[in-house]
Formats: C-alpha cells, structure tokens, sequence
C-alpha cells in the first residue's frame, strides 16, 4: 500500500525555500552553493531535510512534488503574479 502525500505546503524554514526554488529551476547543488554562498554538502543537507518533510524518496519525488505543492514557477510564484 502507498502511503499518501500531504501536498500543503510544508513548514520549510526561509534557506529550504530558497534551496527548493532552485532545484525547481533545475539548478545543481554546486550551482545553489555558490548562489547562497554554502557549501555543496550545506546544500545537500538542506535538500535531505527538505525531502523529508514531504515525505519524498527520491529526486523525482522532490521535483514533482514541488511542481505540484509550489507550482511550475517555484515557490515563490504567487509573489511574481501579484
């Protein structure tokens, strides 16, 4: 049986946004780390983090459950269309 997946939005602290919004925008971890001025392992331990609050398994899951929770353009979309 598959368990069921909340698709609220999911309490990420400001950096696992920021983080979830450029893995939706295809971005590589190295690329995020250079961005936020982390480093790469800071980076993949946000998106573990991250994926474990959705409840997800692996890289596909993450980004589609971002599309679907956060939308197409991210997670900050509904600012963009104000």
């Amino acid at each position: 049986m598959e368990k069921e997946r909340d698709l609220t939005t999911p309490d990420l602290s400001p950096t696992e946004r920021k983080v979830m919004e450029f893995i939706l925008q295809g971005k590589h971890l190295t690329d995020i780390a250079k961005e936020l001025s982390i480093s790469a392992k800071t980076v993949s331990t946000y998106k573990s983090r991250i994926m474990a609050k959705l409840g997800v398994e692996n890289n596909t899951e993450l980004v589609i459950h971002g599309m679907l929770t956060f939308g197409m353009g991210g997670i900050y979309m509904d600012k963009i269309e104000e």
